[in-house]
């Protein structure tokens, strides 16, 4: 099979017929039809399209088993019945195999089972009887009645299907194609007309191995287009018959193309310039302009009239002008080819006059207008001259600064309220100067100002509800003044206060976030550097429902001098944060979220009335709830206490029994507050410390009250040390508790973690608004270089 491939370029293009072969699916085993495809295949296997090693063209059909049903793929075709049909397959069997076959044929007689025995490619070969309109080729991977095995292999190529008796001899080989008349993107192909027993129909053309066109079983040339320019190409011819018989290769044609026309102009030329200009004469110079192959020569014209060629010569000298005349030059550069540049630039001549010996008139109405703090602009009525003026030349305080051919001139670069005196003198063309003008005289005004405020550093807000809050801030210093100050929430502009240095914000909502910055702007316009950024979080919404009553309140592990109490959590809108406990109807102690309590200290045989009030974060207290009497066991014997700083010398050390009744005591009151008295150092496996109170994590619980940096500092001046923790008095005097010390050390750790929360957030704020502000200069340097 030879692939036909569709090419969009050529002259002549004539579709060949493929007659007779009644297998015309585009598919991989078409001859005429190649096509990735296994269109018109059937059956109870596997079948793919491969192209892998396919007999002729690029693909061939592959069949498989796959192990669950069934061994062979089919193939129908329309037919007459009692018509015989010669059928021609090449085949070969798969790496796997077991026995592959054509075999049971359906609606067709005189077929005989034919084995695929062969790895390599060979043509099977039959003349069947049609018995019905729609036969069927069989092709079997594995036998009938064999075990279903995965893998088995089969490969079909080159299939044709023809009435008996039809056309299978191919045309004679093309082998004189030969090419003429080629260009840089074409060719013409010519060949001498291929023989065959019944006729050529049609000549396919190759260009490199993919298809180009057809030429009509009549025609013997072929013009190829569309070709790279010095480039090589290989073409042969196949000729074909009524029956789709292809000839064998013939010769083939090697070509290559010629370089591509020169149709490049030179570049133009832009510095045609003139020197040395006479009376009548004047040279004139340029670059050399430059060409994709080479410049050969420059026409010279005199107002649009050549003059001169110069060949590869950069310069002219033109003569025969007359004085006092003006005249237009320009150059064109040619190539070899005939390419002509456009047109140079433009050079204005002015020849010479008669030597001018009289001066123009002088300058009498010079004056100024528009003055800046660093600029001015004169102006005056031309003045006059046998000839013409050709210059004016203007003195600012008796030097030369400038000459101009116009009545203005534009004076830069003065100093703000600074007096000049400004003349002009008139020139004309052979060097006469005027008289001296009137004398002008300007002062310049103040600069303005470009000096922006300086920024606000200590925005801050105060008074924050659930919808407003106060900014406040210093007032900016500039070295003019301050107008106003735009107030930005959440970098968009919400107010402008004037010269105010403060702003209430309204219509916030309640438990959100917002970020404020201010800038100061001064009369002139300029802008200071954001603000810091004031992170306001407002208030939420007042929390005035209490939480249920505690009504299950028990007591356990009930001795002498200790019991324990435990309840049921209370219920809140919002949360329970603490539970106070009351003994006798004195407060005893907070268990924060901890819904029991350790009570120690009581006296022995003695009846006690607890209670347990719930709260929430904004202090609404629930109502009472049950009330737990308790009586204690009886005590022991007693030991007497000394003061707990006092020295140990004065414990009563006296020998006595001790008496246990369901725990150790020695001592069984507490009205020093402790139970437990060592003369010199105490050794032990391990000390535990029962906490009574709270566990400082309701630091991170929503709603603590973290105190700001700025009280604590007021604190620690004041004070000299951290809040809620004791000072060296109190310890002197009171002594450590290890356990309340440990949680309140906690504590402190907790609160820096916050901060430094705090803080990284403030950075991350800080370097999202200096990417702001770096946007914002980007920006205005933008504009700025827009505006010079």
């Amino acid at each position: 099979m030879i692939k036909k491939l569709l090419f969009p370029l050529f002259t002549l293009m004539v579709t060949g017929v493929f007659a007779q072969n009644l297998y015309d699916d585009a598919n991989a085993a078409s001859p005429a039809n190649e096509a990735d495809a296994t269109t018109g295949w059937a059956g109870t296997t596997d079948i793919f399209s491969d192209n892998t090693d396919a007999q002729s063209g690029v693909f061939s059909l592959r069949a498989v088993s796959n192990g669950n049903n069934g061994t062979y793929v089919s193939y129908t075709w329309d037919a007459v019945v009692g018509q015989d049909y010669y059928i021609s397959i090449w085949a070969r069997r798969g790496a796997q195999f077991n026995n592959p076959a054509f075999a049971n044929w359906q609606g067709v007689s005189g077929f005989s089972t034919t084995a695929i025995t062969n790895s390599t490619w060979q043509q099977r070969e039959w003349t069947v009887t049609a018995t019905s309109t729609t036969p069927q080729i069989r092709v079997y991977v594995s036998p009938w009645s064999a075990r279903l095995v995965a893998g088995n292999t089969v490969f079909i190529d080159n299939i044709v299907i023809v009435p008996d008796g039809a056309d299978t001899e191919p045309p004679t080989p093309v082998n004189d194609l030969t090419s003429s008349n080629t260009t840089f993107n074409s060719t013409e192909l010519t060949w001498s007309a291929s023989t065959d027993n019944i006729g050529v129909v049609n000549y396919q053309v190759f260009q490199d191995g993919v298809w180009r066109g057809n030429a009509g079983g009549g025609i013997t040339s072929l013009i190829v287009t569309g070709l790279d320019s010095e480039t090589s190409y290989d073409f042969t011819v196949f000729a074909e018959d009524a029956a789709g018989n292809l000839s064998a290769a013939g010769n083939t044609e090697t070509v290559v193309t010629l370089a591509a026309p020169d149709t490049e102009g030179p570049s133009a030329i832009t510095d045609l310039a003139s020197a040395n200009t006479t009376t009548t004469t004047t040279d004139l110079s340029w670059s050399a302009s430059t060409d994709n192959v080479g410049v050969t020569n420059y026409e010279v014209f005199q107002d649009g009239v050549s003059i001169a060629n110069t060949g590869t010569t950069t310069a002219f000298n033109v003569t025969g002008l007359a004085p006092s005349t003006s005249y237009d030059f320009t150059v064109f550069a040619e190539d070899a080819a005939g390419n002509v540049s456009t047109v140079s630039n433009t050079e204005t001549v002015v020849t010479a006059g008669v030597p001018d010996t009289e001066a123009p008139s002088a300058v009498t109405d010079l004056s100024s207008a528009n003055t800046t703090f660093n600029s001015t602009d004169l102006s005056w009525s031309p003045a006059t001259d046998n000839v013409g003026v050709t210059n004016y030349e203007v003195f600012q305080d008796g030097v030369s600064i400038g000459n101009t051919g116009t009545t203005t001139f534009n004076v830069t670069g003065l100093a703000e309220l600074t007096s000049y005196d400004f003349t002009v003198f008139a020139q004309d063309a052979a060097g006469n100067t005027s008289p001296v003008s009137n004398t002008e005289t300007v002062v310049t005004l103040q600069a303005p100002d470009t000096e922006a405020p300086s920024a606000i550093t200590d925005l801050s807000s105060a008074n924050t509800t659930t919808t407003t809050t106060d900014l406040t801030w210093s007032a900016s210093t500039d070295n003019v003044g301050v107008t106003n100050y735009e107030v930005f929430q959440d970098g968009v502009s919400i107010a402008n206060t004037g010269t105010t240095t403060a702003f209430n914000v309204t219509g916030l909502s309640p438990s959100t976030s917002y970020d404020f910055t201010v800038f100061a702007e001064d009369a002139a316009g300029n802008i200071s550097a954001v603000s810091n950024t004031e992170t306001v979080n407002t208030d939420a919404i007042p929390d005035t429902e209490a939480p249920t009553a505690v009504s299950d309140l028990s007591a356990s592990g009930t001795t002498s001098n200790s019991t324990v109490l435990s309840w049921s959590a209370s219920t809140d809108n919002v949360g329970v944060t603490n539970y106070e406990v009351f003994q006798d109807g004195v407060s005893i102690a907070n268990t924060g979220t901890a819904t029991s309590f350790n009570v120690n200290g009581l006296s022995p045989s003695t009846s006690y009335d607890f209670t347990v009030l719930a709260e929430d974060a904004v202090g609404n207290v629930s109502a009472a709830g049950n009330t737990e009497t308790v009586l204690t066991l009886d005590g022991g014997g007693i030991i007497d206490y000394t003061s707990e700083n006092s020295n140990l010398n004065t414990v009563d050390w006296t020998a006595r029994d001790l008496f246990a009744d369901r725990n150790m005591g020695i001592g069984t009151t507490d009205t020093q507050g402790y139970r437990l008295a060592v003369a010199g150092n105490m050794i032990a496996e391990g000390v535990r410390v029962e906490l009574q109170g709270n566990w400082p994590d309701y630091v991170f619980e929503p709603g603590f009250d973290l105190k700001d940096l700025e009280e604590i500092k007021e604190f620690i001046k004041e004070n000299g040390h951290l809040p809620n923790i004791p000072s060296a008095d109190e310890i002197e005097k009171e002594g450590i508790d290890l356990g309340t010390m440990n949680a309140k050390l906690l504590e402190k750790i907790e609160e820096l973690t916050l901060y430094l929360i705090a803080q990284d957030n403030k950075i991350k704020q800080l370097e999202l608004e200096k990417a702001r502000i770096d946007a914002l200069l980007e920006r205005v340097e933008k504009l700025e270089e827009k505006q010079k």
